[in-house]
């Protein structure tokens, strides 16, 4: 099966046993691999009345049919289950090595079943399967569990949690080296499971359909995407901080304001001096992993915060003390916490105090007493072990609920959409919850549209018509997580479906691509209504649809009615019900 290994590693932690399921052509040729082909499989593997934190739930580790090979910035792997935060789908990507030695080790997949009695790790190599005892790894954080793992064992890849998914700390993550499988919590989903670690390796090769001529492309096309994005080399992700500050699109104060001096203290220039080198996951020309050092808190050569890690502990807490930030990132790694959700719920909590609704004693730029509480997340100690059920669990604790900024359960990331509205759309109807990762939005209306898929970039602070080109770009990123590839690679269309076609010996044309990407977001729709969403979900707070005084945008606001109308005619689905008509799922040619 070219651009396959043809078989997904089934462990059933709970009788101690491993098996082998065979990839579906029929998924393959419809959903592709990664996120698409997961939503398919794991719409039947699931209960929908599951415990997220139960044994009925499963942890899928999916691959796509690029992965391992040298197309440009496919060496990603993504994780799915039931999300113990949202109670839905649960979704969540990262980047590094381990995606590509999960193929190297003869498997596409890696679903994990059950519940085990105590401590155990997964370790795969070849055709060669263990379930070993983990209980001296039990209570390390993830530098040390993959070290010990690690130990002469030449490229042998790790993901594991930390303390955080031991103790069920609903965001937390999954880690290899310091990529992070962040968002959806799906760490804790791991430690319910008492999954420590899965190791990968192996001498498994890509199996291609046309590999000369597929190499040379891949070759030119890396070229191609690494000259184009030398910014994003040079500077990281945090070169956002700049921009975003312009659009307004920084968070400040929790959304609360459009004011922060200390920009240029936590922006790309800043992390600059901090920096002593760089790091580029599988296959990727790009680079964007900032390695940074700060001998005050004797850290050396590790990874430097992203973007959102910065905004969430920095603007968004009004703390401009960069070195501090690097190391709230650095414990949030240690410990497996998703730093978007972390640092939201403890600016919501900081809010609470900033009004009067809580006591707490937490106070604007205050960043050792973040670092405390992270330690107290993640050891649920304290005042931690409230907010380690995350911001939605504590407003309603102090009958705030309504203050909360979310969706669903998942915190908001560091966009707003009063700065780019068609992210009222994404945040609102993404599958997993408030997440920019299902239509970059802010990217499309600052220029980066795909005009041969419809996707065309508009006036930022317009209404009509970004229902529609929302729902198209949640279609995109679909199919880029069904690839996998990254979002930075901006590849064209065309050459990637001509990478598809000489890997799996497809026939698939630039017009099949957001066909395939509404197939998995439509699937992942259906999940979701069988596990309770209701149309009545489908909000966003109130203080993201408050006008900001003396902003830039001239205290627009989002109609989201009117944007959610347009994606709902877009789609053919129901607007009472929420479901997709039968029309649409025909006319995608899904069978359920």
């Amino acid at each position: 099966m070219y651009g396959y290994s043809g078989k997904i590693l089934v462990a059933d932690l709970s009788k101690r046993e491993t098996s082998t399921i065979p990839i579906d052509e029929r998924i393959t040729s419809k959903f592709l691999g990664g996120s698409g082909y997961a939503s398919r499989l794991l719409y039947d593997v699931i209960d929908p009345k599951a415990d997220p934190l139960g044994p009925d739930n499963v942890l899928l580790f999916m691959t796509g049919p690029l992965t391992g090979t040298l197309a440009p910035s496919t060496g990603r792997h993504v994780v799915c289950g039931k999300s113990p935060i949202t109670g839905l789908w649960g979704e969540s990507h990262s980047g590094g090595h381990f995606g590509a030695r999960i193929r190297a080790s003869g498997f596409d997949g890696i679903l994990i079943k059950g519940v085990s009695k105590s401590p155990v790790s997964l370790h795969v190599n070849n055709d060669e399967v263990e379930i070993l005892p983990a209980d001296d790894l039990w209570g390390l954080p993830t530098k040390e569990t993959q070290e010990t793992l690690k130990m002469n064992k030449g490229r042998m890849q790790v993901a594991c949690i930390g303390p955080a998914g031991e103790n069920l700390v609903k965001f937390a993550s999954i880690v290899n080296e310091e990529r992070v499988a962040a968002r959806c919590g799906l760490g804790a989903v791991m430690g319910s499971k008492k999954l420590k670690a899965i190791t990968v390796d192996g001498t498994a090769n890509a199996t291609l359909t046309s590999p000369d001529e597929f190499n040379e492309l891949a070759r030119s096309s890396s070229k191609i995407l690494g000259e184009a994005l030398y910014m994003l080399r040079d500077q990281g992700t945090a070169m956002y901080v700049d921009i975003g500050m312009m659009f307004n699109d920084v968070p400040i104060k929790y959304f609360q304001d459009i004011e922060f001096d200390g920009a240029d203290f936590i922006n790309g220039k800043s992390l600059s001096e901090l920096l002593t080198g760089r790091y580029a996951c599988y296959a990727c020309p790009i680079g964007c992993g900032r390695k940074v050092s700060v001998a005050e808190y004797d850290l050396e050569n590790i990874a430097g915060p992203e973007y959102q890690t910065i905004a969430s502990f920095g603007s968004n807490l009004l703390i401009s003390d960069l070195k501090k930030i690097v190391l709230m990132n650095r414990l949030c790694n240690q410990y497996g916490m998703d730093t978007i959700s972390c640092g939201s719920t403890i600016a919501f909590a900081t809010h609470l105090c900033d009004i009067g609704k809580a006591d707490y004693g937490f106070k604007w730029d205050n960043p050792d007493n973040v670092i405390d509480t992270i330690h107290a997340i993640a050891k649920r100690e304290g005042i931690g072990n409230i907010l380690a059920d995350g911001s939605l669990a504590l407003g309603k604790k102090h009958n705030c609920e309504e203050s909360v900024l979310h969706v669903r359960g998942l915190e908001i990331p560091n966009h707003d959409p009063r700065a780019f509205s068609g992210m009222a759309t994404v945040y609102t109807m993404a599958s997993r919850g408030a997440t920019h990762l299902e239509g970059d939005m802010y990217s499309v209306d600052m220029g980066a549209d795909m005009r041969e898929l419809g996707i065309v970039s508009g006036d930022r602070t317009e209404n009509e018509g970004k229902g529609m080109t929302a729902a198209r770009a949640q279609d995109f990123r679909a199919f880029f997580d069904s690839v996998i590839m990254c979002h930075f690679a901006i590849v064209p269309p065309k050459t990637i479906i001509s990478l598809l076609n000489l890997a799996t010996g497809g026939f698939l044309k630039v017009e099949d691509i957001l066909t395939i990407g509404s197939r998995a977001v439509t699937m992942k729709r259906l999940f979701n209504l069988r596990c309770g969403l209701s149309p009545r979900d489908e909000k966003l707070p109130s203080a993201l649809l408050t006008p900001q005084p003396d902003g830039v945008t001239d205290d627009f606001v989002p109609d989201l009615e009117m944007q959610l109308q347009d994606y709902y005619d877009h789609r053919k689905w129901d607007r009472e019900s929420g479901r997709p008509s039968e029309e649409a799922i025909r006319s995608l040619g899904i069978e359920i």
